[in-house]
């Protein structure tokens, strides 16, 4: 497993590889009040999988995967390099994280591409799997499915409540402006 800082990816340029990649966002636990204060009647904390990095306790909220791993990990999500916040919240083209984010953080998707940039790099961490192309789909699947992952909404029937997939869903209508 491979793990960087989204700060220290951003700051370094670093290069991750781009082969296919299944990867892991951690957030640091410190923060879910107020990220996950949306959800909290829905949102069991306690079966979110936490981890110690450099002293500071992180929660395991996302995983996603990527065809090819910089484009898709450090390009789309990190880095938004296509400029999305503004040009591509009506067409759909915004990461899933970050529409994910603006709406639980009710930050409008064309305003706040520093907003979520300043967030992540402050409370983020990626860590990333290599994987073959072929098993690429059944290995993100297996791992949302074996984690509790209050960010991610595909692949998470029955892991999280109807009510709590509904209000990831409005929130992100809500904040696509």
């Amino acid at each position: 497993m491979n793990r960087n800082s989204v700060k220290e990816i951003r700051q370094k340029n670093i290069e991750i590889t781009n082969s296919p990649i299944v990867y892991y966002w951690w957030f640091k636990t410190d923060i879910f009040n107020q990220l996950l204060n949306k959800l909290n009647s829905e949102i069991d904390l306690n079966k979110i999988k936490r981890n110690q990095f450099n002293g500071i306790e992180y929660g395991l909220l996302y995983v996603g995967q990527a065809k090819k791993g910089h484009d898709r990990l450090v390009k789309y999500h990190m880095l938004d390099s296509n400029n999305f916040h503004l040009k591509g919240v009506e067409n759909g083209f915004l990461s899933s994280l970050r529409t994910t984010l603006c709406g639980l953080l009710e930050l409008p998707m064309t305003l706040s591409k520093n907003k979520i940039d300043e967030f992540i790099d402050e409370n983020c961490i990626v860590e990333w799997e290599n994987s073959s192309l072929e098993e690429l789909n059944q290995l993100e699947k297996k791992r949302i499915q074996d984690n509790y992952l209050p960010l991610n909404y595909q692949h998470t029937k029955g892991i999280l409540s109807k009510n709590h997939r509904k209000i990831l869903s409005e929130s992100k209508k809500l904040m696509r402006k």
